[in-house]
């Protein structure tokens, strides 16, 4: 079944790649709840509306079976191949995860009196990612909310040795707040750095020490 629209899902290989068109709609929910008609990926965040010529159901699809090219996406009356379509839908992802961060930012400063929430909303029009501190402010208040949005969906600069330090700095109960939302080779780096959740932190070899100034980038 496709897991949006309720109705069974298509095969791409059983159609010409010409007979599926992507209509320009696409999905964000908040959450990574959806699932892909074609090859049946789950856990997504993002789907893209395909339709057949032939007045067939839509199907919701992900975006690399989107970017296999099975479907045609058009853009200004021109059919997009190669680089370019890819370009395309790439832009299109990060205009609709920037405005449904947006729309939760705004469903939750409506909701919260915390003053620090309309700087961070500046911040992440700006940078479209959060700082550790700005995130885990952002996360406790969401928390409190009850608005119904994954934490996920922000991502929080940990990639430079000052973000990083940051997020070192950060309380024990801030530092909770935003690991879950942390992906697995990032919280493997912040447990090698002892940066940690102390519940998490693995104590280094005598004599260790740390330049902060040569650590590698999270991959």
């Amino acid at each position: 079944m496709d897991h949006l629209s309720g109705r069974q899902g298509h095969s791409p290989h059983e159609v010409d790649a010409g007979q599926w068109v992507f209509t320009g709609d696409m999905q964000d929910r908040g959450r990574f709840d959806a699932r892909c008609a074609w090859c049946r990926k789950a856990d997504l965040r993002i789907t893209f509306e395909v339709r057949q010529a032939v007045a067939e159901p839509a199907c919701h699809v992900c975006q690399v079976c989107l970017g296999r090219g099975t479907a045609q996406v058009e853009h200004d009356g021109r059919v997009l191949e190669g680089a370019e379509r890819s370009s395309h839908v790439s832009e299109l992802v990060m205009r609709l995860m920037h405005r449904t961060c947006r729309d939760v930012l705004r469903d939750l400063m409506a909701r919260s009196d915390d003053p620090a929430l309309p700087e961070i909303a500046v911040y992440f029009d700006r940078n479209l990612q959060l700082s550790p501190g700005h995130a885990a402010t952002l996360l406790l208040a969401l928390s409190k909310s009850g608005l119904d949005a994954d934490p996920a969906i922000f991502q929080v600069q940990l990639r430079s040795t000052a973000h990083r330090l940051e997020f070192a700095g950060l309380s024990e109960r801030e530092k909770l707040a935003l690991w879950p939302v942390l992906s697995p080779a990032i919280r493997n780096r912040l447990i090698w750095l002892g940066f940690a959740p102390q519940r998490y932190t693995t104590p280094r070899q005598p004599g260790a020490r740390l330049r902060p100034a040569r650590l590698p980038a999270f991959s």
